[in-house]
């Protein structure tokens, strides 16, 4: 079997599991530039096309997934006080 199917599949599995699509909250405390750098990164990936991902895990982002991305890096750009 190929590592990267075998990866793909370890993915699938953890990402599967129950309670991985529960809510959690997280609280970061990050410097102004890297608030900005996080949310040009997070850009980035939303930009990018699904076949463009080198990465197997982002592959497997549902559009649900990209939407709470999105709703992310909208609150980081309008409310970054939020974030400290």
């Amino acid at each position: 079997m190929n590592p990267e199917n075998e990866k793909l599949k370890i993915y699938q599995t953890v990402l599967s599991s129950p309670g991985m699509g529960e809510k959690c909250k997280i609280i970061l405390q990050l410097s102004w530039q890297n608030i900005l750098l996080l949310s040009r990164i997070i850009e980035l990936g939303l930009e990018a096309e699904k076949k463009e991902m080198d990465s197997d895990i982002l592959m497997l982002l549902t559009e649900e997934g990209l939407e709470e991305f999105r709703k992310v890096l909208e609150e980081i750009l309008n409310r970054p006080d939020r974030f400290l």
